[in-house]
């Protein structure tokens, strides 16, 4: 009879799976290549975002990588304007290796201990010159005035 009482409260006790939220990636301001105006660099700024993905079983990797560089984009954005940027650039994700090297990617790459899901990213942190204003042409006197 303990036997059911005590199984029972086990079978039912299940976690709430957490609410995924979604992020969108910043397009205007934060790019993988170069921008076409020209700009001055202020420095590299560096974020990460981190999931439970113990808590998320049977979700979709690809979706929340994806996701979550979304979210560390935003994040990459947030402390560029921080340090008084408009924007970052050249925006790649890390991976570190248990050899010690390092490499960078365009796409999301994203790690999974497990328990946790990560992703890295780097970018570089500028501000667009104003443009400098050119003077009115002047037109050459004709010669019959």
């Amino acid at each position: 009879m303990l036997f059911l009482i005590f199984g029972g409260a086990a079978g039912c006790s299940t976690l709430p799976t957490p609410e995924v939220k979604k992020y969108a990636f910043p397009r205007q301001d934060v790019l993988l290549g170069e921008p076409a105006r020209p700009y001055e660099v202020l420095g590299i700024v560096r974020t990460s975002a981190h999931w439970p993905s113990l808590l998320l079983p049977g979700a979709n990797d690809e979706y929340l990588c994806r996701n979550y560089y979304n979210k560390a984009a935003v994040d990459l954005l947030k402390r560029a304007r921080e340090a008084g940027a408009e924007a970052v650039i050249q925006v790649r994700s890390v991976v570190f290796y248990m050899t010690g090297k390092r490499e960078t990617y365009t796409t999301p790459e994203c790690s999974d201990d497990g328990e946790n899901g990560e992703i890295l990213l780097e970018g570089v942190a500028i501000r667009y010159k104003k443009s400098e204003e050119t003077p009115p042409a002047v037109l050459p006197k004709s010669p019959n005035s």
